[in-house]
């Protein structure tokens, strides 16, 4: 099936509108990326004690990455390194109060407009949407298909 250019083109300025609309930039001075989210998001929900080599290995990302999220995240004041009493070589990862602030206004900020839309849309027609958005990704996913 041929498609015209210029009905796609008006397609994909209709996405990235949606995009701009509805999905929020980092603000400046608080957690300022996905990877540092994703940690300190490890660390708040972890049940147990989480070390740098647990978060690699959870995080599927090296162990120079981690250590330059956590230096970023204690230099925020975001985490806290606790001592191993068996091995002082290792330690610990803590969130700190400040870290837990951070992270509930950092969801609330990211996720009010997805919020916003679902109580503007209803229920059932968010439902249909994020369904279509899943197979989109999805089938993206099967054909290798990623943004260049």
């Amino acid at each position: 099936m041929e498609y015209d250019w210029l009905e796609m083109m008006e397609r994909m300025q209709d996405i990235r509108l949606f995009c701009s609309l509805h999905v929020r930039r980092a603000k400046k001075g608080g957690i300022s990326s996905s990877q540092e989210l994703d940690l300190l998001s490890r660390v708040a929900l972890s049940k147990e004690k989480l070390t740098s080599h647990m978060l690699c290995t959870g995080m599927g990302i090296s162990k120079p990455v981690v250590s330059r999220l956590v230096e970023s995240l204690c230099r925020k004041e975001f985490l806290e390194k606790e001592m191993c009493a068996a091995d002082h070589r290792s330690y610990y990862l803590c969130i700190t109060g400040k870290g837990r602030e951070e992270l509930e206004r950092t969801y609330t900020y990211y996720l009010e407009p997805l919020y916003s839309m679902r109580r503007r849309a209803g229920e059932e027609t968010f439902s249909r949407l994020m369904e279509l958005i899943r197979l989109v990704n999805h089938q993206a996913g099967e054909y290798g298909e990623t943004k260049q």
